[in-house]
Order: C-alpha cells, then sequence, then structure tokens
C-alpha cells in the first residue's frame, strides 16, 4: 500500500496464535496455527478410516457369506492394507425388522478367525462401537450371516490404521 502512510507487514501461520485449551476435547497441544495444521496432517496420515460394505440381495439365511461386489467374502475379502490396523465400527442395515447375527472374519483364504459377531435383536438397524480388535495386515475381511436371516443386508466396518 504505497503511499497510504499505513505500515504494511505480512502474517505468517507460525506468528498466529492458537489457544489448545478453547477446545480440549480436539486434543491440540501447539500454541500457533502453523504447528496446528502440522498436527492435523499427522493425524490424517496416521489415522485413516476407511469404510467397507458388504451385502446381499434376496433373503440370505444363517451361514451364508455375504458378497463384495458379486464375490462370496470368503473368496476374496476385502484386503487389510493398513499398518496397525483396528475395527472400529460395524453397521448393519436390512429391509425388514429380523433378529440376526453378522460375524465378522479375518482369513487368508485358508484359515478362518471369528473376529466378533453383533446382533441385530427386532430391528432393521444397528451401528456397533467395537473395542479396538487388531487386524492382521495382508490378511483379508469378509463377512457372514452367523445366525437367523436377513432381507437384503448390507453390513460395513471401520478401520483405524496407517498407511
Amino acid at each position: 500500500m504505497s503511499g497510504s502512510g499505513r505500515d504494511e507487514f505480512e502474517r505468517h501461520a507460525i506468528e498466529t496464535p492458537f489457544d489448545p485449551d478453547n477446545d480440549p476435547d480436539c486434543g491440540f497441544i501447539s500454541e500457533n496455527v502453523q504447528e496446528v495444521i502440522e498436527e492435523l496432517c499427522h493425524q490424517v496420515d496416521t489415522s485413516a478410516s476407511p469404510g467397507f460394505t458388504w451385502g446381499a440381495s434376496g433373503n440370505i439365511p444363517s451361514n451364508t457369506w455375504l458378497l463384495n461386489d458379486t464375490v462370496p467374502s470368503n473368496k476374496s475379502g476385502r484386503a487389510i492394507f493398513l499398518t496397525g490396523a483396528t475395527l472400529e465400527q460395524i453397521f448393519v442395515r436390512v429391509e425388514n425388522v429380523t433378529t440376526v447375527g453378522v460375524g465378522v472374519y479375518e482369513h487368508d483364504g485358508t484359515t478362518y478367525t471369528l473376529l466378533t459377531t453383533v446382533n441385530l435383536v427386532a430391528t432393521r438397524t444397528g451401528d456397533f462401537s467395537i473395542a479396538s480388535i487388531a487386524l492382521t495386515t495382508g490378511k483379508e475381511l469378509a463377512m457372514r450371516i452367523e445366525s437367523g436371516s436377513a432381507k437384503n443386508p448390507v453390513v460395513g466396518c471401520v478401520l483405524k490404521g496407517s498407511f
């Protein structure tokens, strides 16, 4: 602003104060905007949370593997590609009110390990927070109707880990 009589200055993010106590739930420790941006970048790098879904059309009886696209998940499951991966949440949706158990499996195409089971009881939706079940990088996830039956089920999960 030449000739305006005002001083010119350029403020940088590192010079802009930030109060981490303003929202303690966010967990920031930095006290300037630049470092907060760097904290956020690190959180994105180290806490990826992809979601995956499985499903099937029609009335699906117990002991039926749900599909990844059109492939039974016990044949080709969703790849666990994250390092230090954990299973954090499972959600289930079905067309009609029902009682059904859904099993979450980890496998390598030969050996199948049941990680957990979630149950809908006389409802059509369920969201289940899981106590951070550790997953094995390089293995696959599969979903199966364990008990009961479901019409047009869709099951999903959220993982946490790093790339």
